[in-house]
């Protein structure tokens, strides 16, 4: 018995050890989007300096002269506003952008509902196509979410690598493990809850 249940314990941490790896090669999977003719782009909060980093692309595809820019930055939080995001940014980058073409989304609490304002924002704005900015860990289950509430648009994506996480040699950390560990239950959870539960 001992023997079996050794065996079975083995059996059990080597197909999650299996699937973590897939997981991490998914993370790695997603390319960045570099057509600078889509102008519509969508930040998602909540990692290490996802709005400086996309924003710093949205400047730079701005230089491309394309115009109407539409930007919503989802999940910001109560009380954070465009004069708070000219502060974060700070006086390099293009105020006037920020006024003209940024949405701020502070209802968002996580990837759903991000997914869910995102839709309200493109119906009001009648966008059928997007970036979607967000760390590289979070895309696997930040278009999980957004491609299963908008089957019809066309979402690119921008991945943005964390400073303090490799994801590559994510066994060399254990805070980086622990990143991808943490971020493949959530994956799971959300695959279970869309295919079981989503009307």
């Amino acid at each position: 018995f001992k023997i079996f249940f050794i065996f079975l314990l083995t059996s059990i941490f080597t197909l999650i050890f299996i699937e973590l790896n897939k997981f991490k090669e998914n993370i790695l999977s997603f390319t960045k989007y570099n057509n600078k003719e889509s102008p519509n782009i969508v930040i998602l909060t909540g990692g290490t300096n996802r709005i400086k980093d996309g924003f710093k692309i949205i400047q730079d595809f701005k230089k491309s002269k394309k115009i109407n820019f539409k930007i919503l930055v989802s999940g910001t939080g109560l009380g954070f506003t465009k004069s708070s995001l000219k502060k974060q940014l700070g006086s390099n980058f293009n105020a006037q952008l920020i006024q003209c073409c940024v949405n701020l989304d502070s209802v968002s609490k996580n990837t759903f509902t991000n997914a869910s304002e995102t839709l309200k924002w493109t119906n009001k704005n009648d966008i059928k196509e997007f970036i979607l900015i967000t760390s590289n860990y979070h895309m696997p289950r930040a278009i999980l979410e957004f491609k299963s509430i908008m089957p019809n648009l066309k979402i690119y994506t921008y991945p943005i690598a964390p400073e303090k996480h490799d994801i590559v040699n994510w066994l060399n950390s254990y805070q980086t493990f622990n990143l991808v560990f943490t971020e493949y239950c959530k994956y799971i959870v959300a695959s279970i809850r869309i295919k079981f539960f989503s009307t």
